[in-house]
């Protein structure tokens, strides 16, 4: 550490005395790119440091403590001039050391990019999860510097292994049923599909990781990022595989479902709204006139109104009738909130009372509901905004195949007829046969 340096303005009592008091701080400079001040005001003097930081080009200040000018100095928050002289080169040589990642860790490059969400609106929530469950149990402790793709290779193999979490949330204990044999059936899932799944998370908690180390080098924490750029995603596992019910299915659902699902699960097929986005409506938050569902909190962080049909206006309308304005809307029959495991387990049993297999989950609500709109024609940009997408890149990926396509309708009807002919006969049955008679039907007809 350089050695302390002396000041006759600042380095004692006597000459901080004859100072006069202002706003700007006296300083005087340590070494390059670092200075120490003195302000002095009426209610006393107080230490402070200026750093230059060439990365950002800017200089930064920082209070140190309170000078010495009144009470003693007890080397914490009351400092002498050497003592601020020598916390300042302190705290000068830790913030270079952390500026070049030397003591910076993926725990703490991960608050700082959750504070950076919370602070600008966004899902800060869902980023948080998926950091204290993927990330910081194999990378929290090491430091981003020192991080090799090897690393990052060997945490990809646990993340792929790591068992999933079954402990149930203690709030939905008195809750419990057993389930039946239908239910349990209608849980499993094929091995292939289950290791889809699990690289479809891995793929999000990649995005998020890798999102949350740029931010750190953005802010000049860590010098470089090879480590983590060459950090691949699973490839053909985010392919549109969604579950959506037909009107039939919707209704056999619906009739299956005890009243106060039923009602929950309404609201889901017309609004598309997520499961956590209906449970904190709020009497207020539907307005009869402009027949509308205001979603205040959205994953996206910013506020949506959802366009409601008369059937849904109706529905919203009786359950804000006479309410309080604060009133949840969508609560359980005995006036108690909705818990997400109690909605697994009631959409689950409502599925297998309803035979609809695979089981229908909430999220299931909300591809219904976009995909009814998008084959009926509803433009995407419009779906995406129900949905609370900020464009329709989501919506073309999912249900563009539902949407009338002007390319395919082209090539039907330019592309010529080799004569090509089936060597077997094919019968349409069921729906196709009955959309599209054969010859032989027509003649008869």
């Amino acid at each position: 550490m350089a050695r302390i340096r002396r000041s006759g303005d600042l380095g004692s009592r006597d000459a901080r005395e004859g100072l006069r008091g202002r706003r700007e701080p006296y300083f005087m400079v340590i070494e390059r790119g670092l200075s120490l001040g003195y302000r002095k005001t009426a209610e006393g003097g107080s230490w402070l440091v200026r750093r230059y930081e060439p990365a950002l080009r800017r200089h930064s200040e920082a209070r140190l403590g309170t000078a010495d000018d009144s009470r003693d100095a007890d080397g914490h928050e009351v400092l002498s001039f050497a003592q601020a002289q020598r916390k300042a080169l302190v705290e000068a040589q830790l913030q270079a050391e952390r500026a070049g990642g030397k003591h910076y860790t993926v725990a703490e490059a991960a608050a700082e990019y959750l504070d950076y969400l919370s602070a600008h609106g966004k899902s800060a929530g869902d980023a948080a999860i998926k950091i204290k469950a993927y990330v910081l149990p194999q990378l929290g402790n090491r430091r981003v510097a020192d991080l090799k793709p090897s690393d990052l290779d060997a945490w990809l193999n646990w993340a792929m292994k790591r068992p999933f979490s079954r402990k149930a949330r203690k709030a939905d204990a008195g809750h419990r049923r057993k389930a039946s044999k239908a239910t349990k059936d209608a849980r499993k899932v094929d091995a292939s599909e289950s290791k889809r799944r699990r690289k479809v998370t891995v793929n999000r908690v990649i995005t998020t990781l890798k999102a949350c180390l740029n931010y750190a080098h953005s802010r000049h924490r860590v010098a470089r990022k090879d480590a983590w750029a060459q950090l691949k995603k699973f490839r053909a596992v985010d392919a549109a595989r969604l579950r959506w019910l037909s009107l039939d299915e919707s209704r056999r659902l619906l009739n299956a479902c005890p009243p106060d699902l039923r009602t929950l699960v309404q609201a889901g097929l017309l609004t598309g709204c997520r499961e956590g986005e209906l449970l904190a409506v709020r009497a207020r938050d539907f307005d009869a006139v402009a027949n509308a569902l205001l979603i205040p909190d959205s994953k996206s962080g910013r506020p949506r109104r959802v366009p409601l049909t008369a059937e849904g206006s109706a529905l919203f309308e009786s359950l804000a009738a006479g309410r309080q304005p604060d009133a949840e809307l969508l609560t359980r029959k005995d006036g108690t909130p909705w818990h997400r495991v109690a909605v697994i387990r009631a959409m689950q049993e409502a599925s297998a009372a309803a035979k609809i297999d695979p089981p229908a989950t909430f999220y299931t609500l909300r591809h219904t509901y976009a995909s009814h709109l998008v084959q009926a024609g509803t433009p995407l940009l419009y779906v995406a905004s129900a949905l609370g997408h900020c464009d329709a890149r989501m919506v073309e990926r999912h249900y563009g195949h539902f949407a009338p396509s002007q390319v395919a309708e082209t090539i039907r009807a330019n592309l010529p007829n080799f004569g090509i002919t089936s060597a077997r006969k094919i019968q349409r049955i069921g729906i196709a046969r009955q959309a599209r008679p054969t010859s032989r039907t027509r003649r008869a007809g």
